[in-house]
């Protein structure tokens, strides 16, 4: 922590350079059943990397994309273009500032751009990015998956 604190109290003088999304689709092996019925067959996210002049790229993710997604990205780089990606809350007040956004649905789209940043600090400064958010708590966490489930396959001998 003592070594982040040291690299916090200099400013990192790096600007964000450029900012892409590119959506990609992750496709499912077997139907996913939930409440709603079952799910389409495949997973969208929107991968977004912000570039430095520094030659470090960051990399974040979100939910959902296609062009509409892309495009709101694009955007984005009037902006964080010149900015330094050490400065994340004056990006949140920049892209959701409460007054200005407030019925704006902008939060997968800024968590997108600060884990981004968070990636770019932590390759700058060689941590974690746990330890720039303040430590880790735990070795390992628990976690909930969906539950796939596969109709059998009349021609498979074990169904």
């Amino acid at each position: 922590m003592a070594k982040i604190l040291e690299f916090v109290s200099q400013k990192t003088k790096m600007k964000i350079t450029d900012i892409k999304a590119t959506t990609v689709t992750v496709p499912l092996e077997a139907p996913l059943r939930h409440a709603n019925g079952c799910h389409w067959g495949r997973f969208v996210r929107t991968i977004v990397e912000i570039e430095t002049d520094e030659g470090i790229t960051g990399l974040g993710e979100m939910g959902g994309g296609g062009e509409s997604a892309e495009a709101v990205f694009r955007a984005m780089k009037t902006y964080l273009v010149g900015r330094d990606p050490s400065c994340i809350e004056e990006m949140r007040f920049l892209i959701a500032n409460p007054s200005a956004s407030l019925y704006n649905n902008r939060t997968q789209i800024l968590a997108a751009l600060e884990f981004a940043c968070l990636d770019i600090l932590g390759q700058k400064w060689n941590v974690p990015v746990y330890e720039i958010l303040g430590g880790k708590l735990q070795d390992k966490v628990p976690f909930a998956s969906y539950l796939f489930f596969r109709y059998p396959n009349p021609k498979d001998e074990r169904a």
